[in-house]
C-alpha cells in the first residue's frame, strides 16, 4: 500500500531538516580547518626563531643528548565522529608504530577508546579542543607531561597525526631531541644573560612545545577536513534520497488525484 501523500511531505521535511544540521556541520568544520591552518603557519615562523636561537647558542654550549631507549609516542588523533573513518585509521597506525617499552600520549578521546579497546592504555591522554584556539594551552601541558615522562621513558619522542595533504595517511615526524640546525651551528658565541647550559634547557623546552603545538593543530586540521567530507558525502546521498522520496511524493499524488476523480466520477452518476 503507498504512502499517503501527507506522509511523505513529512519525510521530506525531516530530510530537509538533517540536511540543515548537515550543513551547519560541514560549515563549523570548514571554518575550524581554516583557522587551524593559519595557525600552524603562525607556529611554523615560532618554531623557526626558536631554531635560529638554537642555533647560535649551541656555538657556546652544545651537550650530548641521550638517545637510547623506547621512547615517546605522541598519537594525536579524533575527538569526536562524524569524520568517516578518520579514527580508525589514526588508530591502526598507532598500533602498528607502538614498539616494545614505548610509552604513549593520547591526544582526542575517540582515538583513545579504540587504542584502550585494543589493549594499549595511555600514559596520559586528554580531548583535543573543538576549536584551534585552545590548543596552544593544551599544548604547553602536553609538553610538560612529555617532559616528566621522558625520564621514564628515554629516547626519541616521535609524534603520529594525519596528513592533511594526503587523505587518510598518517605523517610521524621527530619531536625531540631536536634535528641539528641546517647549515650547522653558529661559530660565533652569542651574548647570553643567562648561564648557557640554562638557556639551551630553556631553548630545548620552547622547540618540543612548537614542534607539540604543530602536530595537534595538524591533527585539528585533519580531522575538520575530513569531517568536511564525510559531510559533504552525507549531503551528497541525502539529496539523491530527498529525489527518491518527490518522485514517492509526486507518484503517490497523481494516485491520489485519479481516486478522487475516480470517486467524482462514481458520485456524479
Amino acid at each position: 500500500m503507498s504512502q499517503r501523500p501527507e506522509e511523505i511531505q513529512q519525510r521530506l521535511q525531516s530530510l530537509d531538516e538533517i540536511g540543515d544540521v548537515v550543513g551547519a556541520l560541514r560549515a563549523i568544520a570548514a571554518g575550524h580547518a581554516s583557522s587551524a591552518d593559519t595557525a600552524v603557519r603562525a607556529i611554523d615562523a615560532y618554531a623557526g626563531t626558536v631554531t635560529h636561537a638554537l642555533a647560535t647558542s649551541l656555538a657556546a654550549s652544545a651537550p650530548q643528548m641521550e638517545t637510547e631507549g623506547p621512547g615517546l609516542l605522541l598519537v594525536v588523533g579524533a575527538a569526536q565522529g562524524f569524520c568517516g573513518a578518520y579514527p580508525e585509521h589514526i588508530a591502526v597506525a598507532a598500533q602498528s608504530t607502538l614498539k616494545p617499552g614505548m610509552g604513549l600520549v593520547v591526544i582526542g578521546a575517540r582515538t583513545e577508546d579504540m587504542l584502550k579497546a585494543a589493549g594499549h592504555t595511555p600514559l596520559w591522554s586528554a580531548d583535543l579542543p573543538g576549536h584551534p584556539a585552545a590548543i596552544p594551552a593544551l599544548a604547553s601541558q602536553t609538553t610538560d607531561v612529555l617532559v616528566e615522562q621522558s625520564v621514564h621513558y628515554p629516547g626519541v619522542i616521535h609524534a603520529l597525526t594525519g596528513s592533511v595533504h594526503a587523505g587518510h595517511n598518517q605523517t610521524l615526524s621527530r619531536l625531540f631531541p631536536p634535528a641539528p640546525p641546517e647549515g650547522g651551528t653558529s661559530q660565533i658565541p652569542p651574548i647570553m644573560t643567562l648561564p648557557a647550559a640554562e638557556l639551551l634547557t630553556g631553548l630545548l623546552q620552547e622547540a618540543l612545545f612548537a614542534s607539540v603545538a604543530r602536530v595537534m593543530m595538524q591533527g585539528a586540521e585533519t580531522e575538520a577536513r575530513a569531517r568536511v567530507e564525510a559531510m559533504a558525502r552525507a549531503q551528497n546521498n541525502l539529496r539523491k534520497r530527498r529525489t527518491e522520496v518527490e518522485q514517492a511524493y509526486q507518484q503517490a499524488r497523481q494516485e491520489q488525484m485519479t481516486t478522487e476523480m475516480i470517486e467524482l466520477s462514481t458520485y456524479k452518476r
